[in-house]
């Protein structure tokens, strides 16, 4: 199977869950900069909320899902850090599933360190359930 994480990350904790989702499944993650625009059976995607940004996603990401090509994509597999469980997962499935790009049902979310709210986060168990969300659908038929 092709797979690619791809990832916004303001403040290190996408980064982090996309790290540890990649390094699961033999893959480096890369950032929404750093795609290339290639055929990808399985694309893992992962963007929080920002308070900067109206309390949606970063404009990047809206602009990368714009831009992303629905011939060129299988499915796309998405998950999201935060404060506390954000929207961050539904804005994208919407966005990508208005340009007609299928999203698996399952997605992963964890909290984020924000200032001094969730300290550690995301932490050992976190990045370990993370890598677990990945395998589980490299391995789906």
């Amino acid at each position: 199977m092709n797979a690619r994480v791809v990832y916004y990350s303001a403040t290190g904790n996408t980064r982090k869950v996309a790290d540890a989702i990649a390094g699961a499944v033999g893959l480096e993650a890369s950032t929404i900069d750093a795609y290339a625009d290639a055929p990808v059976d399985l694309l893992f995607l992962g963007a929080a909320v920002y308070a900067t940004h109206d309390h949606g996603l970063h404009a990047g990401m809206k602009a990368f899902i714009a831009a992303l090509d629905p011939a060129k994509v299988g499915r796309v597999a998405l998950f999201s850090t935060g404060f506390v469980h954000s929207e961050a997962i539904a804005m994208m499935r919407a966005l990508l599933e208005r340009r007609g790009i299928p999203v698996a049902e399952k997605s992963f979310f964890c909290l984020g360190r924000f200032a001094l709210f969730n300290l550690g986060r995301p932490n050992a168990k976190d990045l370990a359930a993370a890598a677990d969300f990945a395998r589980g659908l490299i391995a789906r038929p």
